[in-house]
């Protein structure tokens, strides 16, 4: 590909284009290349501000891991059957 982009825009979005075309007097490829940018810009400031909270919530797991007894898988296995048990044999009596 020769680096170009071919963009399918709206008729709305070309009318926009071209008033701040003749507004500012950049070229149609300057005002898209402009609002590109500020997407990607914006794009890019989202992504680290959830980078930020995803590190935080995993130290937040690691400490918390660290500091409460983790419960053993085999238990947890047990209570899930137990709990699946009770509701069959109280939804058995409502279906007779």
């Amino acid at each position: 590909m020769s680096g170009r982009v071919i963009l399918n825009l709206n008729e709305q979005l070309i009318q926009c284009i071209d008033t701040e075309r003749n507004r500012i007097g950049a070229t149609r490829n300057g005002i898209v290349a402009r609002i590109l940018e500020k997407y990607f810009v914006e794009k890019q400031e989202k992504q680290e501000l959830y980078d930020v909270w995803f590190m935080a919530e995993v130290e937040k797991s690691i400490k918390s891991a660290g500091e409460q007894p983790l419960v053993d898988h085999e238990d947890v296995v047990k209570q899930v059957h137990n709990i699946i048990t009770e509701a069959r044999e109280r939804n058995a009596a409502k279906v007779v």
